[in-house]
């Protein structure tokens, strides 16, 4: 069975001020921990990493499996459909944003293996712990069940063809969603969810990078 990790490191920084997949955390590119995590699992046999066109030939990558380098798109939705147009004979695809660099082997084993199990998709996510409010225009309209409430994260992963599938559904009808799972969704597939932690999370400012640094100088 063909597992292809698609690593997501092609945003252009507009909003943290700088390409932060470049950001290095103890001497390493941000980029590179999720290369490292992914190098460590035997189920997942290639990778796919996703850049900035203008950055593909000057990156190196350091992997003990086959990578390719695919260029990365205007939104991180056609990012990802570029890199599943480069993959060739995938079985389950693993979809992951190197903006999250603490993701655990773990997470990504749970998602092939539900995915193995019958699953379309399985989906990386935590309990929402915090109470969510609905608000319009600063006033509160309600209050959400926090019960059936889930904070999402990467990595998803998915059947390749049903993802490649929903993907191109996506694009002919204009629809542009924020992750995978919700293209697959009004595709009709069923997604489970496998669990997540609140240390995976995003870095998308400059106070995240400070929190990541924290936690490498203590576990690493």
């Amino acid at each position: 069975m063909k597992v292809v990790a698609v690593l997501l490191a092609a945003g252009s920084g507009k909003r943290f001020g700088e390409k932060k997949q470049f950001v290095k955390l103890k001497g390493e590119p941000l980029f590179q921990y999720s290369l490292n995590t992914v190098n460590k699992i035997d189920i997942i046999t290639d990778i796919a990493l996703v850049l900035p066109e203008e950055d593909i030939e000057r990156v190196k990558v350091f992997s003990f499996k086959n990578v390719i380098k695919v260029a990365g798109g205007k939104e991180r939705q056609d990012s990802v459909y570029n890199a599943l147009k480069q993959i060739e004979g995938a079985d389950i695809v693993v979809i992951h944003d190197t903006a999250r660099p603490f993701a655990t082997e773990r997470m990504f084993i749970e998602g092939v293996e539900n995915v193995k199990k019958g699953w379309d998709g399985s989906i990386t996510a935590i309990k929402a712990r915090d109470t969510v409010k609905v608000v319009e225009k600063g006033v509160v309209k309600g209050t959400l069940d926090r019960e059936s409430l889930y904070i999402v994260q990467t990595p998803q992963v998915f059947v390749y063809e049903k993802l490649l599938s929903a993907h191109q559904k996506a694009r002919r009808e204009n629809i542009y969603g924020t992750d995978d799972s919700f293209l697959m969704e009004r595709a009709g597939y069923r997604i489970t969810v496998n669990r997540g932690s609140v240390l995976n999370f995003k870095i998308t400012t400059k106070e995240d990078i400070f929190l990541a640094n924290c936690i490498v100088r203590k576990n690493f």
